[in-house]
């Protein structure tokens, strides 16, 4: 008899993930965020990702700054790119607000409020359970790698 085994390999993220969702643009956005968070998020050069349901990879605008007080990096990102999605889930999703730590040394749900209290947002979703939002896994696991590779 053929035994099967079974492989299940869980990545472990350093992330904490913010949902957007604004009609402004990429630039308007950071500025807001920018003002009403005390950061300095600047635009770097794009980041190549594979959208969903796409076998070629995209060119996405990314924009990033790295607190070295509180050890924690932020990164924009479009979440859609010339009809392609990058995250299919929560639907309409504009923006993604990543922020990568260790060891988190900051209230998340202070950012989402500071980012809700800015009008030109309409709504702000912290995505606390990445391996209950399809892909979400996925998207972080290439993301990394590609800011390794930069």
């Amino acid at each position: 008899m053929i035994k099967k085994l079974k492989f299940e390999v869980k990545y472990e993220s350093d992330f904490q993930v913010l949902g957007i969702f604004s009609s402004l643009s990429n630039y308007r956005l950071c500025w807001f965020i920018n003002k009403h968070l005390s950061l300095k998020l600047s635009r770097t050069n794009d980041i190549s990702l594979t959208p969903f349901k796409v076998e070629k990879p995209q060119s996405f605008s990314l924009f990033t700054y790295m607190d070295r007080g509180l050890m924690i990096e932020y990164y924009l990102l479009n979440n859609r790119k010339n009809g392609h999605i990058l995250l299919p889930e929560p639907k309409n999703l504009d923006y993604l607000l990543l922020l990568k730590s260790k060891d988190f040394r900051i209230d998340i749900e202070n950012i989402v409020a500071k980012l809700r209290s800015i009008k030109q947002i309409a709504a702000v979703i912290w995505l606390k359970e990445t391996e209950k939002v399809k892909n979400l896994n996925n998207l972080l696991y290439d993301f990394e790698l590609a800011i390794i590779e930069k």
